[in-house]
């Protein structure tokens, strides 16, 4: 992708990150989320166990009490006695939620103070109001209020959905529930005001007792000791119900008792800070954008998962032990907005670069015909209809490439670097079958190079064919599947585009039938180096044994003749199969000193007919030759100048150093001789073998016509040439060139 491509990636990526970071601090502050956070509250805290108490009791003035004990409100000396039957079973304290703000009969408000002096702590509620603007709670009449240990607004306060989740936020004082806490030993001092009520799941928390049971005697007196006890109207018509987050909906009274419960046991939940739900609500949003963005480690899916997660997980965490309430519907809402926005974005970024490299591609020349024609779709359509015609090309790529592979002769695998097969032509799968082994029609993708491999041996050691090879470059080995079957495997690397390597191409070529013709020759050689030899020397050394009236003299002559004529055809034989199969060990070697151990060698041939060598040029020529081999090629062409030239004539060998037109550089040794030169029909074919010299135009000589068909054989395998310049009755000069050592 084009750097300014990642330019505006990059800048969208920060708008992103700076819009939704903005959104989400919006909504955190101003709570657009309030009614999401309840919804997953509720459903939290359904979850968790309510904070039960067998330490408080509710007697509840309910519908079996108003039918037993007459229509509300009831006397204040009813009142009394059900405050003096609640001091007999001794409570811990009594919290009677039960207005007395108007005075009635003085004889039964003064009953209802005493008993509520004479037991246990009496705690009464108030009304709030106000007094001119100034906030001024309604207390209850004084014998009351003097009898009691405390008094405290008793309103429950719903939340905008109606349900009850918080303490009330009076403003004429603390609430009841509280100043009873506060009030009663192992009590808390925290104010309940604006703090969440600890609900939990199920039903029946406080055990529940009819006061018109407690009137009648019929509580037993172990019900109430030690126990706080609240008294509360919940009679159809008397007590308000409310809704709750377990699901239930509930009397003030239970709801109460929740609070107080709360209150003891420090169980109340407070509301996260601005500070803490701005940062349960960035940090994951911007973990997200830096795990989809820069530096991307995990899916995208997953990165998104884990920032939910890790959101979710930190508000039940915060709940559960801390007891603090973090609102996570703010920072899951700027999750779900940014990932799918920021993967909007990145697919049209890549949208626009594929289209773009497409439609590059569409305008380059196909390697093979094809059969579509231009798409005429536009927008997302078009894009599909360029990348359709990619897939198309590609599929036609391969399979111009299958087909061509099928018709290489040579078995043929294209492999990954872990050896998976990608291709295999027919060759291959023919040559596989033949295993046995059902290898053969299993080539194809996915299949095994080391299963095909396996088959083969390294021919001599016996070893493995090793895959993958080591080196950077191609690797040639010879290997064999049985006695008769032998291979030269050949691995080739391939590399991308960029240069990296990605596979392999390994080629089997049989070289049975090559093999077995090298077998043969190397039994024609030993035929020749041995069984012809020993016979044919074995005739010489009769003939130089033999008493002279045993042999015709003409007889012998020609019997001699052939026999070293044959032992010149076997020599030559040998040494040309020598020059062509020959495995050379090359050295660094002056061809100036090759050339004079080739003259001595052919000193008693040119002195018996008075042939003068002369030689010219001391430069140092230095070449990289089998030094024996060529050291025989400068004596075969010297010894032909001799064998070919009169005699009293000079034969010259000339050294130099020559640069060609592509300035490479060559050692240059020029043998020219003085005889009757060779015709030009016979120039063209001189380096063939059985071909000899100029029969007819000097004196006869022997030969087998191998020496030359030695010669340019030596000289090509040593990258060289050799080169024959002759006219007749002018001389011959064979020029040989090899290429210079470090040139």
């Amino acid at each position: 992708m084009r750097p300014e491509r990642h330019l505006r990636l990059r800048t969208q990526w920060w708008l992103i990150a700076i819009l939704t970071s903005l959104l989400v601090t919006v909504m955190t502050m101003d709570r657009t989320m309030a009614r999401f956070d309840n919804v997953i509250y509720d459903h939290l805290l359904q979850l968790t166990p309510a904070p039960a108490s067998q330490s408080i009791l509710l007697v509840e003035i309910d519908d079996e009490s108003v039918q037993r004990l007459g229509r509300w409100p009831w006397s204040r000396a009813v009142h009394a006695a059900l405050v003096d039957r609640l001091n007999a079973g001794r409570p811990k304290a009594i919290g009677y939620d039960v207005l007395f703000t108007d005075p009635t009969d003085g004889n039964d408000d003064a009953a209802l103070g005493r008993a509520m002096g004479a037991g246990a702590p009496v705690f009464l509620p108030s009304l709030p109001g106000q007094l001119a603007g100034t906030p001024v709670p309604l207390l209850p009449i004084a014998p009351l209020r003097q009898a009691a240990r405390g008094t405290g607004y008793a309103t429950i306060e719903p939340d905008s959905d109606g349900v009850v989740r918080t303490a009330p936020d009076g403003d004429a004082g603390e609430h009841l529930m509280t100043v009873l806490a506060r009030g009663v030993p192992g009590g808390a001092a925290a104010p309940a005001r604006g703090r969440l009520i600890p609900f939990g799941g199920g039903a029946g928390r406080w055990p529940e007792v009819s006061a018109a049971a407690v009137l009648a005697g019929e509580v037993p007196a172990e019900l109430l000791r030690g126990r706080i006890v609240l008294v509360g109207a919940t009679a159809s018509g008397l007590g308000s119900r409310y809704a709750t987050p377990t699901g239930r909906v509930m009397s003030g009274l239970e709801i109460e008792a929740y609070l107080l419960q709360g209150l003891r046991s420090d169980a109340m939940m407070v509301r996260a800070g601005l500070v803490a739900c701005l940062a349960l609500a960035l940090v994951p949003l911007w973990a997200l954008l830096v795990a989809l963005g820069p530096v991307r480690r995990l899916p995208a899916l997953a990165s998104f998962g884990l920032c939910g997660g890790l959101v979710l997980g930190a508000s039940v965490l915060a709940l559960a032990v801390f007891r603090i309430w973090l609102p996570p519907s703010a920072a899951l809402t700027g999750l779900a907005i940014a990932y799918p926005v920021w993967g909007w974005r990145q697919l049209a970024v890549i949208e626009r670069f594929m289209r773009a490299q497409l439609e590059r591609l569409q305008g380059e020349p196909a390697p093979v015909p094809q059969a579509h024609g231009e798409p005429t779709e536009r927008g997302v359509g078009y894009t599909i209809a360029l990348l359709r015609a990619a897939i198309a090309r590609d599929r036609e790529m391969r399979h111009f490439v299958a087909d061509r592979l099928d018709q290489l002769p040579d078995a043929t695998l294209v492999v990954d670097l872990e050896g998976r097969m990608l291709l295999a032509n027919v060759a291959a799968r023919r040559l596989f079958a033949s295993f046995g082994d059902g290898l053969g029609g299993s080539l194809g993708e996915g299949a095994s190079a080391q299963a095909a491999l396996r088959h083969f041996r390294l021919t001599g050691s016996g070893g493995a064919v090793p895959f993958p090879p080591s080196g950077e470059g191609p690797v040639t080995c010879e290997a064999q599947l049985d006695q008769a079957r032998f291979f030269l495997v050949g691995m080739a690397g391939q590399t991308s585009t960029g240069g990296e390597r990605v596979g392999w191409v390994i080629r089997f070529v049989d070289i049975s039938e090559a093999k077995a013709v090298q077998r043969q020759r190397d039994d024609v050689v030993q035929l020749l180096t041995h069984d012809m030899r020993s016979p044919q020397a074995s005739i010489l050394a009769v003939l130089e044994t033999a008493q002279a009236d045993r042999i015709a003299a003409r007889e012998s002559d020609a019997i001699r003749h052939y026999a070293e004529r044959t032992l010149q055809l076997a020599d030559g034989f040998v040494q040309l199969a020598r020059a062509e199969n020959l495995e050379y060990a090359l050295e660094e070697v002056d061809l100036g000193d090759m050339l004079m151990d080739a003259i001595d060698d052919l000193w008693p041939q040119s002195r018996a007919k008075a042939i003068d060598i002369a030689t010219r040029g001391d430069a140092r020529l230095l070449v990289t030759v089998e030094r024996s081999l060529l050291t025989r090629a400068l004596v075969n062409v010297i010894g032909n100048a001799i064998k070919y030239s009169g005699e009293g004539t000079t034969i010259t060998c000339s050294l130099s150093r020559e640069v060609d037109d592509a300035a490479a550089a060559w050692a240059v040794c020029a043998i020219a001789d003085q005889g009757r030169g060779i015709d030009a029909d016979l120039r063209d074919a001189i380096f063939e073998r059985f071909r000899r010299g100029p029969v007819g135009l000097g004196p006869r000589t022997s030969g087998a016509g191998l020496g030359l068909s030695f010669v340019h054989t030596v000289m090509v395998r040593h990258r060289g040439r050799i080169d024959c310049a002759s006219e007749p009755v002018e001389g011959t000069t064979f020029t040989l060139r090899l290429p210079l050592t470090g040139a």
